[in-house]
């Protein structure tokens, strides 16, 4: 007969799923691929607010909105060195070298394509 035993931790925190590291990476992950999002997001809404109203972007309209994409470019840095984390601690080891090349060309690709377009729009905007 099999008999239940009720184990009761010293700290109730060790009963958390979120004690491993693993989770706490997978975590932050999602968080900063939410900040990211809103950020991207809030970046188009602050650019056509100001398009629809025919606002002239002003030094502090620009500085708000680069503040802003700053946060979704590091939040995107951040989520590659968690994607590379995780990838680097795989236990097959045979395909890490190839996705960590992948998470980093798509890193260089999109702040690549990121520069250009603020240097078009700097460009455009006469400065």
């Amino acid at each position: 007969m099999k008999q239940d035993i009720e184990v009761a931790p010293d700290d109730p925190s060790q009963l958390s799923p979120m004690n491993t590291r693993e989770q706490a990476l997978l975590v932050t992950y999602d968080f900063l691929k939410h900040m990211s999002t809103l950020a991207i997001v809030a970046v188009g809404g602050m650019l056509g607010l100001a398009q629809g109203i025919g606002a002239k972007l002003s030094g502090p309209i620009l500085v708000s909105i680069a503040l802003v994409a700053a946060s979704a470019f590091f939040s995107l840095m951040f989520m590659a060195g968690v994607a590379a984390t995780q990838i680097m601690q795989r236990v097959h080891k045979s395909s890490n070298g190839f996705a960590l090349v992948t998470v980093l060309i798509v890193v260089m690709m999109f702040a690549a394509g990121v520069g250009a377009f603020l240097a078009g729009f700097q460009k455009a905007l006469g400065h």
